[in-house]
């Protein structure tokens, strides 16, 4: 038996699902709606129980959960403007207690419209598109990135805010349209910071690194799987000081800022992203000190 209760915490309302039944006392909580290229998180709580292959489904992926300290178990989800329409999708989460079948959870999330920035430039042509020398180096680079996003570690959604990773203020936001001489070249899929060269980056939150590399439209960049789905993506880094297979520590220097790959100037490009689902970072991070 699943019962729906609606609740209002702050400036959303939340639904509670309880999955009850005669060997379960699941409570599933998350948000009702959500605008889109939002973060949002879902908490998992297990009364008395013991649960397994806990896992979160959203906008047609899957990601392994486990137990945080607090028994909890949680994920940070978003959508993505690109991509994502305003309506409703269906978030699921699937478990099994004390050995018994494999029950699932599931509700309907209202995606709400969200208005993001415009940004019309005029380039020279070479600077519209890169060269097509380039293109079997940029597909080859898109695939590696594809893979780093997409990892099956279980985990949990990390502690908020997320590190600082410079302290710099954002000087370009998440889901900005970019208009390149009168043509659409797509949204922006993560924030900006203002960082000189040689600024330290700072791991956002503990988490693996897969990914260092240095990629023609990122530079050097670092991908750091934090678990659950949860990816944090750092680029035009001047330097790299940490390894694929790596761990690392929330506020560990990772990298220096600088302004290699295909940029006008240096700064510290951060994204998030859950399973390849891109989504704001600036409601995750902390304020700036």
């Amino acid at each position: 038996m699943i019962k729906l209760i609606k609740r209002c915490a702050a400036a959303a309302a939340l639904i509670t699902l309880l999955a009850g039944g005669a060997s379960a006392d699941v409570t599933v909580k998350a948000p009702s709606e959500v605008k889109t290229g939002r973060p949002f998180l879902v908490r998992v709580e297990a009364r008395g129980e013991k649960l397994s292959s806990v896992k979160v489904s959203w906008l047609g992926r899957e990601a392994p959960l486990a137990a945080g300290a607090d028994g909890v178990y949680s994920a940070l989800l978003g959508s993505d403007v690109q991509g994502t329409e305003p309506g409703e999708a269906e978030l699921a989460v699937v478990f099994r207690s004390d050995g018994g079948a494999e029950e699932r959870v599931a509700h309907r999330v209202k995606l709400l419209p969200h208005s993001y920035p415009v940004e019309k430039l005029t380039v020279a042509p070479s600077k519209a598109a890169p060269p097509q020398k380039e293109a079997e180096r940029i597909k080859h680079e898109a695939e590696l990135g594809r893979a780093a996003l997409m990892s099956t570690r279980a985990g949990h959604a990390p502690s908020l805010p997320l590190t600082r990773p410079v302290p710099g203020i954002f000087t370009s936001h998440y889901g900005k349209s970019r208009w390149f001489n009168g043509k659409f070249s797509g949204r922006h899929g993560g924030a900006d910071m203002r960082a000189k060269t040689g600024t330290p980056v700072k791991a956002a939150a503990d988490g693996v690194v897969t990914l260092a590399a240095d990629f023609y439209f990122a530079g050097r960049c670092v991908y750091i799987d934090h678990g659950a789905g949860f990816t944090t993506f750092y680029c035009h880094l001047s330097e790299i000081r940490v390894n694929a297979g790596d761990e690392v520590k929330a506020g560990e220097t990772i990298a220096l800022s600088g302004s290699s790959g295909r940029v006008t100037g240096p700064h510290l490009h951060f994204s998030t992203a859950w399973r390849g689902i891109f989504f704001d970072p600036e409601p995750l991070l902390a304020k700036p000190q």
